[in-house]
């Protein structure tokens, strides 16, 4: 009510003052400015305040393609689905298809567990001759395979990124869950060590090798990464866990 009545009371005040080229550079000032303290936001985690900058931006400049991927991933992050999926769309269609967008979306669509979805943007994104990134692309769809427990084709995506660029870590995390779930610990442990080599702050493989240590009874080894795990992200999720492993060792 209150919405409608704002805006009855613009259409009233202002329906004859054409919008001029210099209001609309005020707005696209104002945009900029909002979306530059959502970015800071995100970066310091607080996907809260970034979100409330971001709806202020695309309320100003609506057809800004990164004000609206923005929108789309701070969404995501707050697992708001439904609305992400909405900011995309827009995203790709103000963009003319940019596969990075529709590699982000391909994520979303994973998070929903929309396979299909996921993987048709994946594969629309790594088939795009001018996508810089086809590699991220090309280990989603080995990822998705995964999901969909179609073991030999995603080893097969997984190695297909992993020789287009070796030092790109994520594939090795993906080709590590591939092998846990087919049962072969030691390939899953190899991989996991070379995911971190690659990118020592890259925390998700850092924790699993760490309870697979613990597996195999190597207990100061697995102590060690989730100390440095907690060092390295202490105010995350992951950061939990792995504290609350390390306290439970202790307990133990």
């Amino acid at each position: 009510m209150l919405k409608s009545l704002a805006l009855i009371m613009i259409l009233s005040l202002f329906a004859c003052v054409p919008v001029t080229p210099k209001d609309q550079r005020g707005d696209l000032y104002r945009a900029n400015v909002h979306y530059k303290v959502a970015m800071a936001n995100l970066a310091s985690n607080n996907p809260t305040a970034a979100l409330k900058e971001l709806l202020l931006s695309v309320k100003l400049d609506p057809d800004n393609a990164n004000i609206q991927i923005a929108l789309a991933q701070t969404y995501q992050r707050k697992k708001a689905y439904p609305q992400a999926e909405v900011h995309y769309l827009k995203a790709l269609k103000i963009s003319n298809n940019d596969p990075r967008y529709q590699n982000n979306l391909a994520s979303l669509y994973l998070d929903m567990e929309e396979l299909d979805k996921a993987l048709y943007y994946f594969d629309q994104a790594a088939n795009n001759l001018l996508f810089v990134n086809s590699v991220v692309s090309i280990a989603g769809k080995g990822y998705v395979y995964f999901k969909k427990k179609d073991y030999p084709t995603a080893l097969a995506y997984l190695n297909e990124a992993i020789e287009l660029d070796p030092r790109y870590a994520p594939p090795y995390f993906f080709k590590s869950n591939v092998y846990r779930a087919m049962g072969n610990l030691t390939k899953e442990r190899i991989l996991l060590q070379r995911a971190i080599a690659l990118e020592p702050k890259f925390l998700e493989p850092r924790y699993r090798l760490a309870v697979l240590l613990l597996q195999e009874g190597r207990t100061a080894e697995a102590v060690e990464h989730l100390k440095t795990l907690i060092d390295l992200s202490p105010q995350t999720e992951m950061g939990f866990k792995a504290e609350d492993l390390l306290k439970s060792l202790s307990e133990w």
